[in-house]
């Protein structure tokens, strides 16, 4: 589902991720974070994180962003400024990584 996010090049919430994933409607919010690191966790290190795609209100930097990011490997920064910096880069890099890929 990220996959399609990024080719669409757009941004989701976990409110859409449970409606177009129903087996997701009972996951706790405090393991959301888990389940954003697991889908980068494997991932290749060139590649852009997936997880950056799920935002809040109308794309808004999920507040968890900055811990995922840090624990997959990638400085978010400490400011504000400096994560949303990082998260707005990681969503374009997503964009441009899965645009033309099937």
């Amino acid at each position: 589902m990220l996959e399609q996010t990024a080719r669409a090049g757009t941004t989701t919430t976990w409110t859409v991720i449970r409606k177009r994933l129903p087996a997701l409607t009972s996951l706790h919010r405090d393991d959301e974070s888990v389940l954003l690191w697991l889908v980068d966790d494997d991932r290749d290190q060139s590649e852009p994180l997936l997880s950056a795609l799920v935002a809040v209100g109308d794309r808004q930097m999920h507040p968890r962003f900055p811990a995922i990011a840090e624990q997959l490997g990638v400085p978010a920064g400490h400011s504000s400024t400096q994560q949303r910096s990082t998260w707005n880069y990681e969503v374009l890099k997503a964009h441009q990584h899965w645009r033309h890929r099937h």
